[in-house]
């Protein structure tokens, strides 16, 4: 039999509806875990006064100088995908959480990024802005995504879904981890996996980039200058991970000198962006306000993946 817990939701944003825990979610949360108390929280007081009782927590954030009224928390699961989060010291005896459903919905913008690119979209929106009607500084842009190399760096859970969406438009696909693994069954012959130790050995042959990395002292400026320069003219670079991953000073050179021919940035180093950041005017640099998983259905998809965590954790749960 389950163990009756006591669940505290705070999940609340000031910007996203889409990652506010509405009542539907409550209603397939309670039918899912007929015996367990769930209160949803709007904020942090209201949180901090239920966190006495409760056992399992879903949030976005966790404050360390919460654990002194936690005495009975086991779990806290959170939807986020990176571990920049919050902290929980490993000594504690509470267990910690995250969520691997994001690459669906970080797949489809990366496709969208790069099909507005190669089909010229995104030259074309801003010559919107000059009111030009201007097919010859359009063509040069145009060209295919059947047939490109995208390196995906990161293939993890995130990267792989990333490959799964946009291999159907004939693409060669090089995913980059720490260690080796089995291809996906999406793969073919044309496909790879490789380490990172190799990464320099494909950058060369990239058409596209594709970042999707966690934040760590690893990651930081992996792609600095040197690995800039070893991209073709025509390479473009994508970052859905984490913004420590890219050399901002060295993207910027890069792009000013033609080095590249354009970069997507869902991510940067220090968010939100600076009114004052150079990288707002860099030209052919697109950037999106760490935006690229917002969907209505982002907790539905969470809510999915929690009860398998849970259905693991302590058995059997209703449908």
């Amino acid at each position: 039999m389950n163990k009756k817990h006591t669940i505290t939701v705070y999940l609340a944003h000031p910007d996203v509806p889409y990652w506010n825990f509405s009542q539907k979610n409550f209603i397939r949360l309670q039918h899912a875990l007929p015996d367990c108390h769930i209160t949803i929280c709007s904020s942090s007081e209201e949180f901090c006064n239920e966190l006495p009782l409760t056992t399992i927590a879903l949030v976005w954030f966790f404050k360390e100088e919460w654990l002194s009224c936690a005495s009975n928390l086991e779990w806290v699961v959170t939807p986020a995908a990176g571990r920049d989060y919050f902290y929980i010291p490993e000594s504690s005896h509470i267990k910690v959480d995250y969520c691997s459903f994001h690459g669906e919905l970080m797949g489809e913008t990366v496709m969208a990024m790069m099909l507005s690119h190669v089909r010229g979209m995104s030259v074309a929106r801003n010559l919107m802005g000059e009111h030009a009607w201007s097919r010859k500084r359009i063509w040069p842009h145009m060209r295919t995504l059947r047939g490109a190399t995208v390196v995906i760096l990161g293939f993890g859970h995130i990267g792989s879904w990333i490959g799964k969406l946009i291999k159907p438009f004939g693409v060669h696909i090089i995913g980059v981890k720490v260690s080796r693994m089995d291809p996906p069954d999406y793969f073919d012959e044309n496909d790879s996996i490789i380490t990172t130790a190799e990464l320099d050995s494909v950058l060369p042959r990239a058409d596209h980039l594709v970042l999707a990395l966690p934040g760590n002292k690893d990651t930081t400026d992996i792609i600095n200058k040197k690995r800039i320069d070893m991209l073709h003219e025509h390479a473009v670079i994508y970052n859905v991970g984490r913004g420590n991953a890219i050399c901002e000073s060295a993207l910027i050179e890069s792009l000013k000198n033609n080095r590249i021919e354009a970069a997507y940035l869902d991510v940067v180093k220090d968010e939100p962006l600076s009114l004052d950041s150079s990288l707002w005017d860099c030209p052919r640099l697109f950037i999106m306000p760490h935006a690229s998983a917002i969907a209505p259905n982002y907790l539905d998809l969470f809510i999915e993946e929690f009860l398998g965590k849970y259905n693991a954790a302590y058995g059997s749960i209703l449908e």
